[in-house]
């Protein structure tokens, strides 16, 4: 038996509004991770154009989850400077169909945009939002699970005081993302932001627009093309390399509720009746030009619709098809030659031409589109033989004249493309673009392809005889030039498998594997001035060690990848069973005398080792300093369980924690001098082991959602309705903090109720921390 549908019914009238499951669906809407992330970046866009910030850079900043993150932890934040919204505004932005755009003028569209790239990318969305002068964020929750379990629409909308009320922007913050977009999110940081700034190069390079992406600005890609004042001269006419377009066309009414052009003295759309109208003016503009380089697909013309491209490098304008056929198809007439690649390319701005739902196309079946199409290329075929037989005059428009200027690819400044004398030197151009595209200012111009072009045209020097000379045995001669050895030449002998021996690698693998972890003495080992080493002491029995020259040794000492050391313990040896000596002391040593060897230290073994005990093993001392060290522990550990939420955005939590603390964080990585780039560091939120006290308390205090609840620390927040109540969960979690952080960063000689207080945070720290905390 089917259970049925209950749907309210008054009178003659049903009521079809939509389940809130129709949120979660419209994540099932293909986008690709940086159309979701364009659509929220459009909207912060259009308000830059609309009133730039005063006194600053119009920026998007967008975080990506690390390359490590656990999707559960993992984040996406977007962050803009623009001017924030209001009650009502940010009420209609999160619903679903509302938009404040028109139809013309505007980037965001549609009205479906945040909710369909938001829904995408992750269940749970928080929109934070500030104007200049208000005093308190304005937050909402769109968490998609919960609204569709309880089928309600309604969601709370919360306040949060400002340290600043001249602050104003709009944050999204998206969790629980989908599996699929955490995996592409989190690994193709450098394809996102290659691809926003292919799409966004005109608004980066023209209006001054920011956009950075995991604190990386965007680099806008520039087109490489020939300077405006280069020529090819066919049957005596001049055709430039670069033809500006600038059409004006006749204003005429928009609707700004359906989108369809009309009179202009219309009062209402004659398509959906509504009286949103609005006298617009129209204009084809931009350019089209050659490429410096050719290419089999980097080529091609790019339209814009406000600033942003909707095609890129499209080549449909290089088909052709027969209006008077039906259904004829399109007909490729460029390129055509060997080796069919192009270089035709422009930037094109069709304001006034209406574009789907995705921005991935314009409307081509509109009278706008098509017209746009006419005046580019032309009504009839690129190849004059093709536009006699279909009975059209030669093609005169702006690609018919850069089709006849610079169809083919013959080396020379005749058609303007560089050769090494005898043949087009295509690649070596494409290498060139790349360093213009790099920054590199010896490829800004054009006058190294100019050049290389112009010298191909040059008399070619003779040749030597003496370099097309062969030996007199012919078949020793194609040897050498296929480098094929001689019959005669010695052939090299496999070695003798009986005499290969184990590897240094594979040694120390059985070390591992007949061993046996000493804890008491294993964990990090540092020292001013020295790098950090992460030492694991193995004790075996049973099994002899050597050194590296198969010598049997007590202790043996190697480094592994990174800041890891092992150390190997032979407790049958001698010195141990015969002489009495402490296993552990002679670890001790070993390690000391490793640091002091990679450090290049001239300080004597016994001072390194007096130093080694006070600062790495300190377990049994009861002093200031050896509750320092409680301290360091704990806070360590505390470290550990944020590190998978911080690399959850790492970039983003970055920018939350200061300046100051920054550079304090580079200071501590820098003084250990670990052979690992920083920059990875960043990426996979590991500075956090870095980052001063200070640091991690600001990280708390700003985002306690992310750190308490069971996450972190045992304490609840989220649950508390009421503000002051968050805040003393919070305040009392930064108060323990901040006297850990006294004692273990300062070091400093305190008297004994201060050390008392000490102590006591340190044990209801620890008893804060969560058991994912301290499962390490």
């Amino acid at each position: 038996m089917t259970e049925e549908l209950s749907v309210p019914v008054t009178g003659t009238t049903i009521d079809v509004t939509p389940h809130p499951r129709l949120l979660a669906v419209l994540g099932d809407i293909e986008f690709a991770p940086w159309q979701c992330l364009a659509e929220l970046i459009d909207n912060a866009f259009d308000d830059f154009l609309a009133a730039r910030p005063v006194g600053e850079t119009p920026t998007v900043a967008i975080s990506l989850p690390g390359r490590r993150s656990d999707r559960r932890d993992a984040q996406v934040w977007i962050n803009d400077n623009g001017r924030g919204m209001s009650l009502e505004h940010l009420t209609g932005a999160v619903s679903a169909g509302w938009t404040s755009n028109a139809r013309y003028g505007k980037l965001g569209l549609f009205g479906m945009g945040f909710n369909i790239a938001t829904a995408r990318l992750g269940n749970i969305t928080t929109v934070r939002t500030t104007r200049a002068g208000d005093l308190d964020w304005l937050i909402v929750t769109l968490n998609l699970r919960d609204m569709a379990k309880n089928a309600n629409f309604e969601v709370p909308i919360t306040r949060e005081p400002k340290d600043d009320i001249s602050v104003h922007g709009t944050e999204i913050i998206i969790s629980d993302l989908k599996q699929e977009q955490h995996e592409a999110l989190s690994r193709q940081q450098t394809k996102i932001r290659r691809v926003l700034g292919d799409v966004y190069s005109f608004l980066l390079r023209e209006k001054g627009f920011s956009l950075l992406v995991d604190n990386t600005a965007v680099q806008p890609l520039l087109p490489c093309v020939w300077n405006h004042d280069r020529f090819v001269v066919v049957r005596g006419e001049r055709i430039t390399a670069y033809i500006e377009i600038n059409k004006d066309l006749t204003p005429l009414a928009a609707c700004q509720d359906c989108g369809r052009w009309q009179d202009a003295g219309v009062s209402a759309c004659e398509e959906c009746g509504s009286r949103q109208i609005e006298v617009r003016e129209r204009r084809i503009e931009g350019w089209l030009g050659i490429q410096r380089y050719s290419h089999k697909t980097d080529f091609g013309i790019d339209f814009l619709r406000n600033g942003r491209k909707i095609l890129v490098r499209d080549p449909s304008l290089f088909s052709w098809v027969d209006p008077n056929e039906p259904g004829a198809h399109p007909v490729p007439e460029y390129p055509i030659e060997v080796p069919y690649e192009g270089r035709i390319v422009g930037e094109i701005h069709l304001d006034h031409v209406r574009v789907n739902y995705q921005k991935n196309a314009f409307e081509f079946d509109t009278p706008e589109w098509k017209y746009a199409v006419r005046q580019l290329r032309g009504e009839g075929p690129l190849r004059p033989q093709h536009a006699r037989a279909a009975g059209y005059d030669t093609n005169e428009s702006p690609i018919g004249r850069l089709f006849t200027g610079y169809r083919r690819l013959d080396p020379g400044l005749r058609s303007l493309v560089p050769g090494d004398g005898s043949h087009a030197i295509n690649q070596r151009s494409r290498d060139w673009a790349e360093e213009f595209r790099r920054g590199n200012p010896d490829f800004e111009s054009d006058a190294m392809w100019y050049e290389a072009a112009r010298q191909h045209d040059e008399p070619k020097a003779n040749v030597p005889p003496e370099a097309t000379q062969t030996s007199d045995d012919p078949e020793q001669d194609a040897r050498a030039r296929l480098g094929i050895p001689s019959p005669t030449d010695p052939v090299p002998m496999a070695p003798d498998l009986a005499q290969v021996r184990e590897t240094e690698e594979q040694k120390q693998e059985r070390y591992r594997s007949a061993g046996e972890q000493l804890l008491d003495i294993s964990g990090e080992y540092s020292l001013p001035n020295y790098s950090s080493w992460q030492v694991t002491v193995y004790g075996l029995t049973g099994t002899e060690i050597v050194d590296s020259n198969g010598q049997r040794v007590p202790v043996y000492v190697q480094g592994q990848r990174g800041p890891e050391v092992h150390v190997f313990v032979d407790f049958e040896h001698p010195l141990f069973t015969a002489f009495g000596g402490d296993p552990r002391e002679y670890a001790v040593i070993g390690i000391a005398e490793y640091m002091r060897e990679r450090r290049g230290s001239n300080t004597t073994l016994s001072s390194i080792v007096a130093d080694v005990k006070e600062r790495c093993l300190p377990d049994q001392k009861v002093t200031p300093d050896a509750l320092a060290a409680v301290a360091h522990g704990l806070l360590s550990r505390l470290r550990d369980a944020m590190r998978p939420v911080v690399a959850g955005n790492a970039e983003g939590f970055w920018a939350l924690i200061g300046a100051d603390d920054q550079a304090t964080a580079e200071q501590a990585f820098a003084g250990e001098g670990l052979d690992i780039a920083w920059a990875d560091v960043r990426a996979e939120g590991e500075w956090i082991a870095y980052a001063p006290v200070t640091a991690v308390t600001r990280l708390v205090q700003q985002r306690p959602d992310n750190f308490f609840d069971g996450k972190v620390f045992r304490a609840s927040y989220g649950s508390f309705q009421d503000a002051h109540a968050r805040s003393l969960a919070v305040s009392r979690i930064a108060g323990y903090l901040s006297d850990v952080g006294l004692l273990a960063e300062r070091r400093t000689r305190t008297r004994p109720d201060d050390l008392n207080r000490g102590r006591l945070s340190c044990r209801l720290l620890d008893s804060e921390l969560a058991e994912v905390a301290t499962n390490d």
